[in-house]
């Protein structure tokens, strides 16, 4: 039998295999070091989710919009029945559509509104065109205090002088402020 010192021969049933290197110490002393960093990266990523879970706790915070169901309920109404109405349009009484707008509608909500029904009001005359718009559901995703944002969707139907009917279909994402008790829409885009 051989002592090793930095290699160590082994001998198998009388044969003769190349030394095997010694254990490497080196592994002991890395050891603490990579315990040390993989302590700092979890570290971090506790702090990382510590502070998205309050960011996102205070965003729910702000949301009443599933714990308070009559204001729900109320800016669901409100601006629902508003927008039918706004979206609305007769040839023969173009100023109650824009009476209406003006009532419901605010900044750059208004500023739409205008652009759009600007277009509709020339051909509605030559086409005696009477839309009719109805709120069929709505959802409000974000209810804080006196803003509100919701998702609406609307079915229109168009009726020409000749009789031609058209019905199509509206989804807006809407948001809202309630002055006075009163909501009012502020901004909308079509989805």
């Amino acid at each position: 039998m051989t002592v090793p010192t930095k290699k160590r021969i082994v001998k198998v049933a009388g044969r003769h295999h190349e030394p095997e290197p010694a254990p490497d110490p080196e592994p002991r002393r890395r050891a603490p070091l990579v315990l040390a960093a993989v302590a700092v990266v979890m570290a971090a990523l506790a702090g990382w989710f510590t502070l998205e879970a309050r960011s996102t706790n205070a965003v729910v915070a702000h949301n009443s919009a599933l714990s308070d169901v009559a204001g729900t309920a109320d800016a669901g109404k409100q601006i629902s029945a508003a927008l039918g109405t706004v979206f609305s349009y007769r040839y023969d009484d173009p100023a109650k559509s824009e009476q209406a707008a003006k009532d419901v509608l605010t900044g750059p909500a208004l500023a739409q509104y205008e652009q759009l029904f600007g277009q509709v009001r020339k051909l509605a005359a030559e086409q005696r065109l009477v839309v009719t718009s109805t709120a069929v559901a709505s959802g409000v995703k974000l209810l804080d205090g006196d803003r509100a944002a919701l998702l609406v969707f609307l079915d229109q139907t168009g009726t020409r002088g000749d009789g031609q009917r058209s019905t199509g279909a509206a989804q807006l994402s809407v948001t809202a402020e309630r002055v006075a008790g009163k909501w009012r829409v502020t901004g909308m885009s079509a989805d």
